[in-house]
């Protein structure tokens, strides 16, 4: 295929939630508004494959089934969890991935999430995350983070939950969310998530560069490693 007919990015992803939530943001109008990059086309329901070996798998052996589709898109990235049994950590596994791309793909991207994908739950405000999890105060006037913050589950000092799958959870089991354990969470962030600055984590960080980088806003530039200043040149304009 010509390469001015190719589509422009496809993902693997390693499960389901990955997928909702990726998929979901992606299909917004405004993701290249928030995300700070220029727009591109981008299909959730063609341009996100899902591995069928999960994380393991997809470290292993399985990313290269992405390479099948080179001739149908210009670019690639896989995206895989760190939390699993007998994990390498993220620095191996985004080499062990990278070795089944590299030949390939002219630009692709590997991002490893550390520990799991909930770490990305936890960008939005508390209003976001309140609507994500169809928040349940029980007659309380709380908010996710202070229920947590008193459960002992959320340093005060740090930006997310100890443990972030963990902390949606047990606010599940304690009666704080009337959201069913499903992948649910992720689609209703990922669709009303109304800034991304808050996000500290390095691999989403990495990704948002990494689209950047591909597809730049105009007078849009780069900062550093895994910048964040064209994410807040575009949102200091909406």
């Amino acid at each position: 295929m010509d390469e001015s007919a190719k589509r422009e990015l496809v993902f693997l992803v390693a499960d389901k939630g990955m997928e909702a939530m990726i998929g979901t943001f992606l299909g917004r109008d405004d993701f290249h508004h928030r995300l700070g990059c220029a727009r591109f086309a981008f299909n959730p329901k063609t341009d996100i494959k899902r591995a069928g070996g999960h994380d393991p798998g997809l470290v292993k052996r399985e990313a290269a089934v992405i390479n099948q589709w080179r001739r149908e898109y210009r670019r690639a990235i896989v995206v895989v969890d760190n939390a699993y049994d007998g994990s390498p950590g993220p620095d191996r596994i985004r080499e062990l991935i990278a070795a089944q791309l590299d030949g390939v793909w002219e630009q692709f991207e590997v991002i490893c999430i550390d520990p799991e994908l909930e770490n990305w739950f936890w960008v939005g405000s508390q209003d976001d995350v309140k609507r994500a999890l169809v928040w349940n105060p029980k007659h309380e006037d709380r908010a996710p983070r202070e229920v947590l913050e008193a459960a002992g589950l959320w340093d005060p000092r740090a930006d997310k939950p100890r443990d972030p799958k963990h902390a949606v959870e047990w606010l599940r089991n304690q009666g704080y969310t009337r959201a069913p354990a499903d992948n649910g969470i992720f689609v209703r962030l990922a669709r009303n998530l109304r800034s991304v600055r808050r996000c500290t984590d390095a691999s989403f960080r990495q990704l948002t560069a990494t689209l950047t980088e591909w597809f730049p806003a105009q007078g849009a530039t780069a900062a550093g490693k895994y910048g964040t200043h064209p994410i807040e040149q575009t949102e200091s304009k909406l």
